[in-house]
């Protein structure tokens, strides 16, 4: 019998079957990176929420209550919704502050969870005291009522030769 030099059948179907187990490798790889890209960007915006959240809460500048509360935002073009719970510490003056962020159509799916604190101010913001002035007269360095002095030069030119001295 003469062999041919082409590849038999069987040869065709084993090499398409592990072509084909590679392709779908391949796609499954691909499908898992565009999801975890997708949660990896979900989980940034969430974050940034609850990051607002509680510097909204510090910025106020009073001291929160302990208890829950929560609020919707929209945020890169989908709804969401946060929810804080103020709690004690054990330190009088410090509140914990946990915020959870999920999507407003799945409230119970939990994207992400922050966890801050907040203290209470020892008394009415005041004026640094810079020279000695009073707080209205106070001002910070390079503000208002100070005057401009001419910075030296950081390399100073050589000395000139004294007259009185001769040359060799």
């Amino acid at each position: 019998m003469r062999r041919g030099r082409g590849f038999t059948l069987l040869e065709v179907m084993v090499a398409l079957a592990i072509v084909s187990i590679g392709l779908i490798a391949a796609f499954n790889a691909v499908i898992q990176m565009a999801h975890s890209t997708t949660t990896l960007r979900e989980r940034a915006f969430a974050d940034w929420i609850a990051m607002n959240q509680l510097t909204e809460l510090r910025v106020t500048g009073e001291f929160p209550d302990v208890g829950r509360f929560d609020g919707d935002v929209e945020f890169a073009g989908r709804e969401w919704r946060w929810e804080a719970s103020v709690s004690e510490t054990g330190v009088e003056d410090l509140r914990r502050v946990d915020i959870s962020v999920a999507y407003i159509e799945r409230p119970e799916d939990l994207v992400t969870l922050l966890t801050g604190f907040i203290g209470r101010d020892s008394g009415p913001a005041a004026l640094i005291d810079w020279w000695g002035a009073t707080d209205a007269e106070a001002a910070p360095p390079g503000g208002e009522g100070t005057e401009e002095v001419e910075p030296e030069p950081a390399n100073p030119p050589p000395p000139t030769p004294d007259e009185n001295e001769e040359d060799e």
